[in-house]
């Protein structure tokens, strides 16, 4: 449009310096009053055409009122000296008063754009910012911001992901490595009329807005860009709130799920315990009952111990209770393992290592000796019951600074589905299907045993044992020793 404006005023420079001088000429104007007219000739071409339009104008009103109105007449010879004064302020003025006007004319267009730009931003703040606060709506973000910026089409690219989040007009072919270079140089890259615009706020590059078309002004493309970025920004702490006032909710229920299991699940198996009392004491003389009871009296037990267990590990991945270390010798441990499963250890060999210069565990007792028991009695069930049952305890030579507690069986070894379990997540929701299908291993006794070990600052690991069966490895922190008192 400017190119047209300024195309037009050179063409009517000749037709309105002639069209000024035959006025004048008929109404028989004197030459103060035809340069005037000329003046206002200059002006108004200054202010359609700009600045080189209205020198040009100058320099040929210059020429007509010389050669018009200045005698000699038809000549542009000069005989009154105070005529050479009077053509030279013409032409000073002419020039500086078009110069300025041009100059006017351009900060009115600049003044004219920033209006448009600011404009623009607002538009497109108040449509990103206030007209929405729901979140999932990264797409209608980006479609607003091309239609802002006078994008005929693009997309969204969000950093580290291969398509875009929506399209406009059907876009989807881009330049990876303008995408790329805008993502690491955190500027816009412009070819074959495309710009990546970078998204990013503070510090970090959310994605790359790739748009085409008749685009907005770079300052305008650049605040475009912070806006949509922060909108990203906003999305994901939304996101983030949605997911935490989740885990809340997921944290009231697991609470109210401890106490309800705590209730119905322990009443029945305390009735069940003594049930099972009381008919041993009724079937004393029935070796064949007995030995059934004694079945389910074992059965009762591990029951037990596993709802121990899940409380326990519920009880801390809720927050509800927290591991309260101190120094616990290895001796102790096993020693109080054996005695929890008495009945299960009952005429079975167990054998115990001590290494002497073994210091004690720095652990929560409980959390320790529940993921002991675990472990001892998974390898009690596995292994045949003539052979022996053996626990460890020395420094781990990988790291003097923590102990490794060992329970070894010469069982079949562990199934494959139960080392991928304990290989993975933690999630016992997930590992559900994996920990039922090896139950006869203890798959979820192992899995409970790791969540333990994993609170109290430790690991678990379970390794093939040269010779056959498993080695279960669990790992403590050592307790730090006493400083000395000088004396």
């Amino acid at each position: 449009m400017a190119a047209n404006a300024k195309g037009l005023a050179w063409i009517a420079l000749p037709v309105a310096a002639a069209l000024v001088t035959l006025l004048a000429r008929f109404a028989g104007a004197n030459a103060t009053t035809a340069g005037f007219a000329y003046l206002l000739l200059v002006l108004g071409l200054a202010t359609w055409g700009g600045w080189a339009v209205g020198a040009a104008a100058s320099l040929v009103a210059m020429a007509c009122f010389n050669f018009f109105f200045l005698p000699p007449y038809g000549t542009l010879t000069i005989q009154d000296p105070s005529n050479w004064v009077a053509l030279i302020t013409f032409l000073v003025a002419s020039t500086v008063a078009s110069r300025l006007v041009a100059t006017a004319r351009r900060r009115a267009e600049e003044a004219q754009s920033r209006r448009r730009e600011v404009e623009i931003l607002y538009d497109l703040c108040f449509g990103l910012f206030a007209a929405s606060q729901r979140p999932g709506i990264l797409g209608e973000a980006a479609a607003r911001t091309l239609q802002a910026i006078g994008a005929e089409s693009g997309g969204l690219y969000l950093a580290g992901e291969e398509a875009p989040v929506t399209t406009l007009g059907g876009d989807s072919e881009v330049d990876r490595n303008l995408l790329q270079r805008a993502l690491e140089t955190r500027e816009i890259a412009e070819a074959g009329g495309t710009a990546y615009l970078p998204l990013h706020v503070g510090g970090t590059v959310n994605g790359v807005l790739v748009a085409r078309g008749r685009l907005a002004p770079r300052t305008v493309l650049e605040s475009a860009g912070r806006l949509l970025a922060l909108a990203i920004e906003r999305e994901r702490l939304l996101g983030e709130a949605a997911h935490l006032e989740a885990v809340r909710e997921s944290d009231t229920l697991k609470t109210s799920l401890l106490r309800a299991v705590s209730h119905d699940l322990r009443t029945p198996l305390t009735a069940m315990r003594l049930e099972i009392e009381s008919l041993e004491g009724r079937l004393a003389n029935q070796p064949d009952a007995l030995a059934s009871l004694g079945g389910l009296s074992l059965e009762q037990e591990r029951l037990s111990r596993r709802i121990d267990n899940l409380l326990s590990l519920a009880r801390l991945e809720a927050g509800v209770a927290r591991p309260r270390p101190e120094p616990v010798p290895p001796s102790s441990l096993f020693r109080a393992a054996r005695e929890n499963l008495s009945l299960i250890l009952a005429g079975r060999p167990v054998e115990v290592r001590v290494e002497r210069s073994c210091p004690d565990t720095w652990a929560d007792p409980s959390l320790a000796l529940e993921t002991l028991v675990n472990l001892l009695e998974n390898a009690a069930r596995a292994a045949p019951p003539e052979r022996p049952l053996e626990l460890a305890a020395g420094r781990d030579p990988e790291d003097r600074e923590r102990i490794r507690l060992e329970v070894l069986d010469r069982g079949p070894g562990l199934p494959p589905g139960v080392k991928r379990m304990l290989q993975g997540t933690r999630d016992l929701r997930r590992n559900a299907d994996a920990a039922a299908g090896d139950s006869a291993s203890g798959g979820l006794g192992l899995q409970i045993a790791r969540g333990l070990a994993e609170a109290n600052g430790g690991s678990l690991a379970l390794l093939d044992r040269p010779g056959g069966g498993t080695i279960a490895r669990l790992i403590l922190p050592a307790a730090p020793e006493p400083e000395e008192v000088e004396g």
